[in-house]
């Protein structure tokens, strides 16, 4: 028996929105820099952020880690 863990088809989603997510919101945040908008500014954070937590949920979890 393997220990390895299969991805889903909904990990790889999860990895592709989480990706598209911090590119917009990186394109964002230098769109806004120019003009100066602090509310473009904060949402282009959101999607950052909000990215950077989908791709760190789209990855193995820390037990499945420790376990192999």
């Amino acid at each position: 028996m393997t220990n390895e863990r299969r991805m889903s088809v909904g990990d790889y989603v999860l990895r592709l929105v989480g990706g598209v997510a911090v590119i917009v919101g990186l394109l964002g945040i230098f769109g806004t820099l120019a003009e100066g908008n602090v509310v473009g500014m904060i949402l282009s954070g959101i999607f950052i952020v909000g990215g950077v937590v989908a791709l760190k949920r789209s990855g193995p979890s820390g037990r499945a880690k420790e376990a192999a």
